[in-house]
Parts: C-alpha cells; structure tokens; sequence
C-alpha cells in the first residue's frame, strides 16, 4: 500500500489543532523576548510547530528523518525506510504573508526553492540525490502580518502583553509540482515561484498549471528556465510547448 503523506500529516495537524499563538522565546530565567516581524524568524516559528507532528507521522508509518546539518540545503525534512531507500519523502515548510489591496483584498505567494542547484545538479545543495527522493510536499503557512513596533524583553508573568507578530493563520500542505507557478519567484533570484493565490484553498487544491502538465513537465520546464530574462525561451507553458 502506497503511503500517503498529505493525508497522513494533514489528519495529525487537525488533530492537534495547534493555535498558533506563539508570541515570543523563552529562556531558562523565565523571559520572553518578543518575536518580531522578521520573516525569517516567523518562518522557524512555524517550522518548530510542524516538527512534532510530521516526527509523529514518520514514527507511525515506519519512517525516519532527517535534517540537513547545512544551511540552505533541501529539504528541510527527508522522510525515509533507511538510507538506501529510493523513494525519499522531501519536505520542506513555507512561509508568506497576505499582501492586501486596498478594498482588503489580498493575495499570496511563496518562493519553492531553486530551480538551477539539485534539479539540474543531482546532489548540489541537497541532503541526498535528487534521484532519490520519490515525493516532494510542501507544508505552507499563510498569515496577515502585524506591526508590534520595537521588540522587547518581558517577564514570563507578562507574557499577555507580549504583541503578536501574525494573526490569521492557515496551513495546508501539497505536493510542490501542483502549486508551481510558471515564473520565477523574489524578484532576481533563481527560485521557482509558486501560484499566486487569493485563498488558502487554492494551494490545498494544488491545481496550478503542473497539476494539468504532470511532473515530468514540471522537471523538465525549470531545468530549462532561464537563469535571466535575457536567456529565457518561454515564460509560460503555452511558450514552452511551442
């Protein structure tokens, strides 16, 4: 039976319910320091809430995982019967904030990593060949983002003062390929962008062009991208079939 990871870990997160209400660290002499808005900071927060529940899923299904001791290394989480298995689980968590207009709508996106190391390098920036792995997920977050001024240094009995970065929270997790986009994502760098998204139903769906194409146009599409707009064939699928 073939092991389904979405289900899996989507069961354990509801389960859990976690209330993402997270406000600061806490240190061994009971002080909080504040968060912040720094979206790097955010994006850890939100990594250590998944950890024990996809931990918990790898534990129930026969699994073990690992983590990159580097830095910008894929993925985040690798999934695996033992290390000679080659149908690796990558995993990696997404953050973004809701960038609203100004009749309060918004829309997001997120960054899916880069389309010019492991994809087109087999073991470039990555924890294992990327031959190796049979599944990539990604487990995004969605928040609105909210000022809290400067960061500060409270006493655990205050922690209700402490402000909160982010409110709003949704998650959903799929598997990268089907919320791809078609065009790179953060400006100039070489990231593979994601959908662009007014609801978090829409990434749980993962009904982005790549879910139509299939992987092996996902594969072959960025593996051919151009690294600059002065080198690119098409940015577009209908450009890429042509």
């Amino acid at each position: 039976m073939t092991f389904d990871f979405l289900t899996a870990f989507t069961e354990k997160m509801l389960a859990a319910a976690p209330l993402f209400e997270d406000v600061g660290i806490l240190s061994a002499n009971d002080k909080v320091y504040s968060l912040g808005t720094d979206t790097k900071v955010l994006s850890t927060v939100f990594e250590l809430i998944v950890r024990p529940h996809l931990f918990a899923v790898a534990r129930d299904n026969g699994f073990v995982v690992r983590e990159p001791a580097q830095q910008n290394y894929y993925p985040d989480f690798t999934l695996m019967r033992d290390e000679p298995d080659r149908r690796k689980i990558a995993v990696d968590v997404k953050t973004t904030y809701r960038r609203f207009t100004p009749d309060g709508r918004w829309k997001a996106g997120f960054t899916l990593g880069s389309y010019t190391s492991f994809m087109r390098n087999n073991t470039k920036n990555i924890l294992f060949p990327y031959d190796e792995y049979a599944k990539h997920y990604i487990i995004g977050f969605i928040y609105t983002r909210l000022e809290v001024g400067a960061q500060d240094v409270f006493d655990l009995e205050q922690r209700a003062r402490v402000p909160r970065p982010f409110n709003n929270v949704e998650w959903f997790v799929q598997e990268k390929h089907r919320i791809a986009g078609e065009r790179a994502g953060s400006g100039n760098t070489t990231n593979i962008g994601s959908i662009g998204a007014s609801s978090n139903q829409e990434f749980a769906a993962g009904n982005g062009p790549f879910a139509r194409a299939g992987e092996e146009v996902f594969l072959d599409y960025w593996r051919n991208y151009g690294t600059s707009a002065a080198t690119r064939n098409y940015s577009k699928l209908a450009e890429y079939y042509t």
